[in-house]
């Protein structure tokens, strides 16, 4: 079934605000098909993202090294079209150029979250009512709370967060964790399916920040561009929520 989709996948291919570009840079053809042959995997621990991709319900946007700006405009598309079908389901993962000289994984942790700070300060509808040191905090953006998976090569351990040449992120709206059917979040015992297969893939424990979105020890934001040791976080969010008018400067990504 991920064959099938994959002949398509170009038609869901976010550029400059519109869907359906087609891919023609070797950096962006390899990123795609180097994430599409780990998700292929039978193995791999993420089967939501799996059957996402084989569905057909992702969408894809590519960011180069001076391309932040037009991230933005990227997201604010992806917001738009989630909001009604046929997109209602899908999630979005961002392919970032390579980059050689981020060899270092401290390097990628900085870059991801100066990638959701600069997403923030041009968003022009923060959300700013909680703050990352809540249970119930989620990156937000243009009004859609979404979590947030970092993926890097400068991934040697986690290999689940090693998803090509280059940085992925893909942005999951909440409510993709809600059961259509039922209006309830997603029962705990598949999410703990999900702990057993990574602990499998990756040959060492879940991360102990991984957790439960509402659960009082909960952060969500340790979650997103974790370590690759399984040392817990003990500082502070990188990330800080603004009350002011969106600040535009240029950020490389």
């Amino acid at each position: 079934m991920i064959c099938a989709f994959s002949r398509e996948w170009t038609g869901r291919v976010l550029d400059q605000g519109r869907l359906g570009v087609q891919v023609e840079n070797s950096w962006k053809l390899e990123a795609y098909e180097q994430y599409k042959a780990r998700l292929r995997n039978p193995e791999y621990p993420c089967f939501f993202g799996q059957s996402a991709e084989a569905r057909g319900e992702m969408i894809y946007t590519f960011v180069a090294q001076d391309g932040l700006n037009q991230f933005v405009t990227n997201m604010r598309q992806f917001v738009s079209l989630i909001g009604a079908p046929p997109h209602e389901r899908s999630s979005l993962a961002a392919f970032f150029e390579p980059d050689p000289s981020m060899t270092d994984h401290h390097a990628f942790v900085a870059r991801f979250w100066q990638t959701l700070q600069f997403l923030h300060e041009h968003d022009q509808a923060p959300a700013i009512d909680r703050t990352p040191d809540e249970p119930l905090w989620e990156f937000a953006f243009e009004g859609c709370e979404m979590f947030v998976v970092g993926a890097s090569p400068t991934y040697r351990r986690r290999r689940s967060r090693n998803l090509g040449p280059g940085a992925v992120l893909i942005f999951q709206p909440r409510v993709l964790f809600i059961d259509p059917a039922t209006s309830q979040p997603i029962a705990a015992s598949v999410r703990q399916r999900i702990h057993k297969r990574m602990l499998a893939y990756d040959e060492m424990a879940v991360h102990p920040d991984i957790g439960f979105y509402g659960n009082l020890t909960n952060r969500e934001w340790k979650q997103y561009a974790l370590p690759d040791d399984n040392e817990a976080e003990t500082g502070t969010c990188p990330f800080h929520t603004r009350s002011a008018s969106p600040t535009h400067h240029t950020l490389s990504a």
